[in-house]
């Protein structure tokens, strides 16, 4: 998983080769950091994948 204000195709190409697996790439307004809507959609995510 990778929050971070600058998503780009470097970043979902290192997740293709090292995670063969779901990753999560998040990006969020360098302004303001990771928003309630961010933090909800990461803890989704985990959740789905945890069988929660």
């Amino acid at each position: 998983m990778r929050v971070g204000d600058g998503i780009g195709g470097a970043d979902r190409a290192w997740a293709a080769a090292h995670h063969p697996g779901d990753a999560m790439l998040r990006q969020v307004d360098a302004r303001v950091g990771p928003a309630a809507d961010d933090c909800l959609a990461v803890a989704a995510w985990l959740w789905d994948r945890t069988g929660g």
